[in-house]
């Protein structure tokens, strides 16, 4: 095997939960202090916690060789990381929705208040 990993597993695995925790909250801070970018600050949040897992993995997963073969269980400790970005990306999914139907809504009470018809 080739040992040319940049970090152990572990720490990887550790930095990526910690980064997809740190990254959500970082924007709705951003958000509160520059209200008008607050979809930029929430988009890069979003995709940061997107990629983390696979960044984990590219930066920790040694190269093999083509005859060799990974330890078992050598990705299940990407298992928590995986996890915990799924949730994030759900809870960003909902409150997309929840603005979009928002923004909807508000979008057609303003349409019907000015007595337009289809």
């Amino acid at each position: 095997m080739l040992d040319d990993s940049i970090l152990p597993v572990a720490l990887a695995a550790v930095l990526g939960l910690m980064c997809n925790i740190v990254a959500p909250l970082t924007a709705f801070w951003a958000a509160g202090k520059l209200p008008r970018w607050r979809l930029w600050f929430h988009l890069i949040a979003f995709l940061v916690v997107l990629f983390s897992p696979l960044i984990a993995m590219i930066l920790s997963l040694p190269d093999l060789f083509p005859d060799e073969e990974e330890p078992p269980g050598t990705r299940f400790a990407f298992l928590p990381l995986i996890v915990e970005a799924t949730i994030i990306l759900l809870l960003y999914c909902l409150a997309g929705g929840m603005f979009l139907s928002k923004s909807a809504a508000s979008s057609a009470a303003t349409w019907h208040s000015e007595d337009r018809y289809l």
